[in-house]
């Protein structure tokens, strides 16, 4: 408690804080001092010089075999940061390493990453002579770590905690953030968006995400869905800020818009190439569009209809017509679409579109045409019921005998089951454009 008392005086301004925690500290009620502590070395604003490592070493570690030790190795991640040099934050992660009977699974893998984490952060100083040969030895031994670490990552299940998930999955990101490719980055954000809540990112965290997956997913290598990452909230982060333009060009590139995305080119064209990821590869990014442009076209034309010209192909693409067949197989070759064309009669015959996450708006679509799909069953059964004879031919007689149609139980029991699927579908739509 001397460490309490002193800091008191040291801080007046934190005073209430620290006396709190002497206070938690007095009754032993752990759970609540562990939820103080968190919050304590969680914000920023409380720190002052080295004061948080000061605080865990004279008082957490009195007490740290009474803590949720998961929730203690949050704490140690956050103190970790207050550290100058990469070898004490290594150092006192270690330490805590040699704990690993006491620590638990979950704590001891956190903490295993965090230890990955310092070492990513850690750089050569800029005039060594093999700095670039460390840097690049030291990644290649994070990528080994990372595969080793994901095993026991995965293994993990039934944790209402997924902090050890979305440590792991930062770590990536910014492992890829460095060392490439960006589809690999991409993968990783989007995994780390699914266990780390967005209220848990500061508005600079979210921003810098949302901008680097935006990137990411434009100029990486089959990344062709982007209904993935918009439908996240990431994507409003970047809304009011300078490259608000980035989650526009998100959503052209999702609808296969050439026209809107000639508009924006020209809009911020010194915004574009000023980031290298886009400027190096505009050509790709815009084969890209391109490829997206014919898929939208695809799913949007009723698979019945999915023989398309190819100057209508041309004409959605902003193509001339001799380039639409290395278009077509290219959209192949990478997976896109399947089918088969027709050189002769210069037409595309498409059997399947890959699938893809869709926005409001073409859910929108989807559900009219369920609705459409719908009035030509219903118009189906009404001409089958109208149909007053059958017939069967009998080979002995070489004649056809024509007999009523009866339509037994088991078949009305059918459409019914039809119409009952029918109305789920259009209910689920209709449920999710509200």
């Amino acid at each position: 408690m001397d460490h309490i008392e002193k800091s008191v005086l040291a801080y007046p301004e934190l005073a209430e804080r620290y006396s709190k925690l002497g206070e938690l500290y007095d009754k032993k009620l752990w759970h609540q001092l562990t939820e103080a502590l968190i919050e304590f070395v969680g914000d920023q604003g409380n720190r002052r010089g080295d004061n948080f490592i000061e605080l865990y070493e004279q008082f957490v570690s009195k007490c740290e075999g009474k803590l949720n030790q998961l929730e203690l190795a949050k704490i140690v991640g956050s103190v970790v940061r207050c550290f100058a040099v990469s070898e004490a934050a290594l150092k006192f992660v270690d330490g805590m390493l040699e704990k690993k009977a006491r620590l638990g699974v979950e704590a001891t893998l956190f903490l295993d990453i965090l230890r990955l984490s310092i070492q990513l952060q850690a750089r050569p100083p800029p005039d060594a002579m093999d700095g670039a040969e460390a840097r690049a030895a030291a990644l290649a031994s994070i990528k080994a770590a990372l595969a080793e670490k994901k095993t026991d990552v995965d293994s993990l299940s039934g944790l209402m905690d997924t902090c050890v998930h979305s440590a792991y999955y930062e770590l990536t990101t910014e492992y890829y953030k460095e060392a490439g490719p960006p589809e690999a980055y991409y993968k990783s954000a989007l995994m780390l968006l699914a266990y780390t809540p967005m209220e848990q990112m500061g508005k600079e965290k979210a921003t810098a995400l949302a901008t680097d997956m935006s990137l990411a997913a434009l100029s990486g290598d089959g990344v062709y869905n982007f209904g993935e990452v918009l439908a996240t909230p990431i994507v409003g982060a970047l809304e009011g800020t300078p490259n608000a333009w980035l989650g526009e060009m998100l959503r052209i590139f999702n609808r296969g818009d050439i026209e809107a995305f000639s508009l924006l080119f020209s809009q911020h064209q010194a915004d574009i190439e000023a980031q290298k990821a886009l400027a190096y590869r505009l050509d790709f990014v815009r084969e890209k569009l391109t490829l997206l442009a014919l898929v939208n076209l695809v799913f949007d034309t009723p698979s019945q209809e999915r023989t398309i010209p190819f100057s209508t192909i041309a004409a959605h693409v902003r193509l001339p017509v001799d380039q639409v067949e290395w278009l077509a197989m290219r959209a192949m070759s990478l997976g896109l679409i399947k089918g088969s064309m027709d050189e002769l009669d210069q037409t595309l015959q498409v059997d399947w579109v890959q699938p893809r996450v869709l926005d409001k708006d073409q859910l929108g679509a989807l559900a009219a045409r369920l609705g459409e799909w719908a009035v030509k069953v219903d118009e189906t059964g009404k001409y089958i019921e109208d149909q007053p004879l059958s017939s069967a031919f009998e080979p002995l007689s070489g004649r056809f005998h024509f007999r009523p149609v009866r339509f037994s139980s088991r078949d009305r029991e059918w459409a019914r089951e039809v119409k009952e699927v029918r109305a789920q579908e259009l209910g689920l739509l209709t449920t999710l454009l509200t």
